[in-house]
């Protein structure tokens, strides 16, 4: 069981410093991106070990670690929230899915592509809903520290 949660980690983590580096980011936010997604994955996986393929509110759970994990690291490396959150999510984007929805639409299962398709709009649906909901907590709290100091 430790054993997979390590391999999944070490996984997500490259499957989060791949797109970072595709994106250009600096070098000194590198390791601390893939950390994020890593991370994210791990805790959504948590929640039901024996299946890789993610459920929603596992993929919501992730979700929102990303984005709190993303906020928490802009403040303390200085750098924009977005250079942690997008390579953060890349492995909990819903590609299985997805592939599953153009395979069955190739074999003519209209119905089972589908069900497929709406799964995979559901989830990313999720991780944008939770990556909002983290930034706008995270900007209204900075906004009333900042009407409070002044």
């Amino acid at each position: 069981m430790i054993v997979d949660f390590i391999k999944y980690f070490i996984l997500a983590f490259v499957g989060s410093i791949a797109p970072a580096m595709a994106l250009n980011i600096e070098k000194r936010s590198l390791l601390w991106a893939g950390f994020g997604g890593a991370l994210g994955f791990c805790t959504a996986l948590s929640f039901n070990p024996h299946s890789l393929v993610l459920s929603v509110p596992q993929i919501f759970i992730g979700t929102l670690v990303v984005g709190i994990y993303s906020e928490i690291m802009a403040i303390c490396l200085k750098a924009p929230s977005t250079v942690f959150c997008i390579p953060g999510i890349f492995p909990m984007v819903p590609g299985i899915t997805a592939y599953q929805t153009v395979e069955s639409l190739v074999d003519n299962k209209t119905q089972e592509a589908a069900t497929f398709a709406v799964n995979t709009i559901l989830k990313a649906f999720t991780i944008a809903f939770g990556i909002m909901i983290v930034t706008a907590t995270f900007r209204f709290v900075r906004r009333i520290r900042q009407k409070s100091a002044s």
